[in-house]
């Protein structure tokens, strides 16, 4: 089946909510399971979150240049280090929740419909919208649903899906 195949068909024409079989190897129990899954992505979404809220804090510090020129170097370095931990956790918080709730929803929709294909990805984006803009009302839930459905969509697309 070519990529251009799987696109063609909608996504209502493959949901059949036939569950898939348990795995017969113990090992690959573990590795299937939707919550070993979110714990793997949300550590995973952690570390990367951290590294990257290291990584761009100097780009969107909140130290003022002119508040903190006239202070001892020391002084400088220790402000500069504190907002770094603070970028850092803040980062890492928030990818490690998108990771693990996405992780999980997506081996939900996955496990429900039986099937292994990019549906799953696009289900489990728009599920995943929809959860974390909860607080802000049903018309930020359509638009997060929409954005990460179509976020899922286009990254599988540019082939950094784990689908053929």
């Amino acid at each position: 089946m070519s990529p251009s195949d799987s696109w063609s068909s909608t996504p209502f024409d493959s949901w059949s909510f036939t569950p898939l079989p348990p795995p017969q190897d113990s090992s690959q129990a573990s590795r299937e399971s939707c919550t070993m899954q979110a714990i793997i992505a949300g550590l995973v979404g952690g570390g990367a979150g951290m590294v990257l809220g290291a990584v761009l804090t100097p780009f969107n510090s909140s130290i003022q240049q002119l508040e903190t020129q006239d202070l001892p170097l020391k002084e400088q370095l220790r402000r500069g280090a504190k907002e770094v931990g603070v970028q850092s956790r803040s980062w890492g918080k928030n990818l490690m929740v998108i990771g693990a709730v996405f992780s999980c929803t997506e081996c939900f929709v996955e496990k429900a419909r039986g099937r292994s294909d990019r549906w799953n990805a696009i289900g489990g984006g728009c599920i995943t919208g929809g959860v974390l803009a909860a607080g802000a009302g049903p018309q930020a839930m359509a638009f997060g649903c929409v954005g990460f459905a179509a976020f899922s969509a286009a990254i599988d697309a540019l082939g950094f899906g784990h689908f053929d």
